[in-house]
């Protein structure tokens, strides 16, 4: 008797301690705020035969990236704001917009929301000072664009 009061003891101390922990950690949406720079986009065909290391085929060059984000809300964005009231200000050299976006799934899901379009990036990697989206496209051949971004404000 005095033993299922010693290990209900000991769960209920285990239980309370790791929701405390828990509590404490930071979110992803607390994250994601802040002023975030392109650093770059990289692509890997899905069609290829995947390389053991698992890395992206090559670089981007600008022209193709322009092809690809043609129809896309990130269309020539070079900097993402993202602030505390779920708006996302895109800033190019030329241009200046501002969309809304909501963390989806568990924080692993961003999605834009536009006038008329909807887009969806996985984050594959969300720390202080990096951030790597992904995002499935099919332009001629299937791939995934990985888009590598730097905090501007730490």
């Amino acid at each position: 008797m005095k033993s299922t009061y010693l290990y209900l003891t000991i769960f209920t101390l285990v239980v309370v301690v790791y929701f405390t922990l828990l509590s404490f950690q930071k979110t992803p949406s607390d994250s994601i705020l802040g002023e975030w720079k392109e650093v770059s986009w990289e692509y890997e065909k899905l069609d290829s035969t995947r390389k053991a290391d698992s890395s992206f085929d090559y670089m981007i060059t600008d022209h193709i990236k322009d092809q690809i984000s043609q129809n896309l809300i990130i269309h020539k964005a070079e900097t993402w704001k993202f602030t505390e009231d779920e708006t996302v200000e895109m800033q190019g050299s030329d241009s200046k917009k501002c969309f809304h976006w909501t963390l989806k799934g568990r924080g692993n899901i961003l999605q834009i929301d536009g006038s008329d379009l909807m887009e969806h990036y996985e984050i594959q990697e969300l720390s202080a000072d990096r951030m790597i989206l992904h995002f499935n496209f099919d332009m001629q051949v299937r791939g995934i664009v990985k888009m590598t971004f730097e905090k501007i404000n730490t």
